[in-house]
């Protein structure tokens, strides 16, 4: 059984998939959080709306509360998830996200799911969830065009 540590946090200077919150100066793209964990991380790129959620690595039941506790943090906002840098995906880390989902949804903010590929993309095909995935390029120039 693994262990779901407490996220390991660190300056930009330490950075190495740790956790940092940035001031956004020059060309950084404004206040980032990084919460990682053995295996999983997520970053939250705050520019105002929407709230970026990057994750890494793979969410399953042992990082689905941290992930749980991230969007707890965001609060009733619009909030994008990039799945592209997700490597696996298990039920319980698809509770987590279809749980936050509902969650921002009934406070009065909404999700777009994002980038999901290969065995991620699968487990929501397999759950029949695949409609919540939304896969419609940004526009250029707006902030989650560089995702």
């Amino acid at each position: 059984m693994q262990l779901a540590l407490p996220p390991v946090r660190r300056t930009p200077a330490e950075d190495t998939g740790g956790s940092h919150r940035s001031a956004g100066h020059g060309n950084d793209p404004g206040p980032i959080e990084t919460l990682a964990w053995d295996h999983f991380s997520a970053e939250v790129t705050d520019l105002g709306s929407p709230v970026v959620v990057r994750c890494r690595g793979g969410l399953d039941f042992a990082y689905a509360e941290q992930l749980r506790e991230v969007f707890a943090g965001i609060g009733a906002r619009d909030v994008i998830v990039d799945l592209r840098r997700l490597t696996f995906l298990d039920r319980t880390g698809l509770s987590a996200l279809l749980s936050a989902r509902r969650t921002l949804e009934n406070a009065g903010g909404a999700m777009s799911i994002r980038g999901a590929s290969g065995s991620v993309r699968r487990v929501f095909e397999v759950a029949g969830m695949a409609g919540l995935l939304d896969d419609e390029p940004k526009p250029l120039g707006s902030p989650t065009a560089a995702m």
